[in-house]
């Protein structure tokens, strides 16, 4: 018998919102997970914004934090992180397991005195924050949230990042970010597109993502099926423009936000991933879920983890990402890759009820 199942656990997983992109979809499928093996998870937002429907047995929590933003940054972490274990206390009572998600969340945990905590790295630091100099103040910045704290790790390409970054002052193991591939193909099963037969891309227009490089390369790919977009964000005008400059704005979808991805994602043909860099990719996760074929570039953490190499192309060049999309449209099949078991929600779920004491 495994440690998880000796009796139920109170997990907290805390984020700063549920607005719809990978980190807060991760987490909502983890708790989902961790609920049907019959321990309690707890979903902390600390700004009430709720983009996509949630589950009803999971408990979402709302802790006030922007009473505490008028505080200086100094002071802030300190009294946050005191109000957060109050606010715990308070709610939940004793927990057995906690986990932190993206930053905003760890600056204020960090000084947190909660027993088991762990925060959970979704990207790759030196790319997230265009770091060069190990040395500078955004590592001494990101050293005084990290150092000392356990960490996971979503893909080993993350894992490497916090070591290069942090040294021996991190305890960092490896997690990956789980996929229900059952609740992919229920939420798929709802109603999806009018249109059907298109290359799609899901992710929120910003730089890391590269809608530049992937429209470029869509344009030289010369494929006459249509490019969907799903995703919002502040270069979604820049790529609207780049389109029609490349002359194939009347084949390129941009449909928006959806609050459920998945039946656009199942009547594609095929996925394009053309990110700079990612954490582990649970786009890709997603598509692979759905048994629809997916290509990326090979960026330093993620897809090589997920895809095999005639599926990946080298971020720098876009006649070769080009070829690579003109031959998985042609032939989608001979790119169809099975769902890797290891991000089984399930599975995931076990190693993380493992941390909890």
């Amino acid at each position: 018998m495994n440690k998880s199942s000796n009796y139920p656990k109170k997990v907290v997983l805390a984020i700063f919102t549920l607005q719809g992109n990978g980190a807060e979809r991760v987490v909502q499928t983890l708790a989902r997970s961790i609920s049907s093996k019959g321990h309690e998870a707890h979903i902390v937002v600390f700004k009430d914004d709720i983009d996509f429907r949630t589950d009803a047995e999971i408990k979402i929590h709302f802790f006030p934090y922007k009473f505490y933003r008028i505080l200086p940054r100094w002071l802030r972490r300190e009294v946050a992180s005191r109000a957060f274990d109050r606010f715990i206390a308070r709610t939940i009572g004793h927990v057995d397991l906690v986990l932190s998600n993206l930053y905003p969340v760890d600056f204020v945990l960090s000084k947190s005195r909660l027993p088991n905590k762990y925060f959970v790295m979704h990207n790759t630091m030196s790319s997230e924050y265009n770091i060069d100099d190990l040395a500078g103040k955004t590592v001494q910045n990101l050293s005084s949230v990290y150092s000392g704290k356990q960490c996971i790790c979503v893909s080993e390409g993350v894992k490497i990042d916090m070591k290069k970054l942090f040294g021996g002052n991190i305890e960092a193991q490896k997690i990956y970010n789980p996929i229900d591939p059952r609740n992919s193909e229920l939420l798929a099963t709802e109603e999806g597109p009018a249109i059907k037969d298109y290359l799609i891309h899901v992710g929120k227009f910003k730089k890391a993502k590269r809608h530049d490089r992937l429209l470029r390369a869509y344009a030289l790919s010369k494929v006459k099926i249509p490019l969907v977009l799903l995703g919002t964000g502040p270069l979604k005008r820049d790529a609207e423009v780049l389109a029609d400059q490349l002359g194939v704005g009347d084949k390129v979808h941009f449909v928006g936000f959806q609050e459920n991805p998945f039946p656009w994602i199942q009547a594609a043909r095929l996925m394009v991933v053309s990110s700079d860099f990612e954490g582990l990719g649970m786009n890709i996760l997603e598509a692979l879920s759905l048994h629809v074929p997916c290509i990326s570039t090979n960026c330093p953490s993620g897809p090589a983890e997920i895809l095999p190499s005639k599926n990946l192309v080298e971020t720098s060049d876009e006649t070769a990402l080009a070829n690579l999309i003109r031959s998985a449209t042609e032939a989608p099949d001979e790119f169809r890759v099975n769902l890797p078991e290891k991000f089984d929600a399930s599975k995931v779920a076990d190693q993380y009820l493992q941390l909890a004491n």
